[in-house]
């Protein structure tokens, strides 16, 4: 019995020195050899290849008028024209057509998406046609230079093939909110 409680107290005091022998101050030991290559990875989620957009562009806009009796002559709204060369027939039907007004400057962006409704009555829309975008406004919405020199009232158009569209499905992205659109798609400005 006696050598039981001896062999119970070599082994507590055993226990013991190991204990407070593992300390975590310790220097980490020399690196491993590196391992071997492992297996190739998943495929990536889908990027933005085949979006189509244009840099900020300047729009001037045209009065649409009619002649009315006695020579008199009513500006009745004003229109525009983007010219938008890669919307294709097929891109008409299959993709998303976006058009995007920054109503400020670069320096200080307030970006909407079209159609724009002001509640003082401001409408800006747009109608997508092959090659062209035709913009319509109870307003002249061309770019201007204000007078500290910098531009405002400029374009800029997002065509997203209909594939690409598809393959974001379930995706929540709010495609009325330009910076989200943006940071989305990796769109440089």
């Amino acid at each position: 019995m006696k050598l039981s409680q001896f062999s119970m107290l070599i082994l507590l005091t055993a226990a013991i020195f190991l204990v407070n022998a593992c300390s975590k101050d310790g220097s980490a030991g020399p690196a491993g050899a590196p391992g071997g290559k492992g297996d190739k990875g998943d495929p990536g989620a889908p990027g933005t290849t085949g979006i189509i957009y244009s840099n900020w562009l300047d729009v001037k806009y045209e009065a649409d008028t009619v002649h009315l009796a006695g020579g008199r002559i009513d500006t009745i709204g004003y229109y525009a024209v983007i010219d938008a060369p890669k919307l294709t027939q097929e891109a008409l039907t299959s993709a998303d057509v976006r058009l995007y007004i920054n109503l400020s400057d670069a320096a200080n962006p307030t970006i909407a998406l079209l159609p724009y409704v002001e509640e003082s009555g401001i409408v800006i829309r747009f109608i997508a046609y092959k090659g062209k975008l035709q913009l319509t406004s109870n307003i002249n919405a061309g770019t201007i230079i204000d007078n500290r020199g910098a531009k405002r009232l400029q374009y800029r158009y997002m065509i997203a093939p209909g594939g690409t569209a598809a393959r974001k499905a379930g995706h929540d992205i709010n495609w009325s909110d330009y910076n989200v659109v943006k940071a989305y798609l990796g769109l440089k400005d």
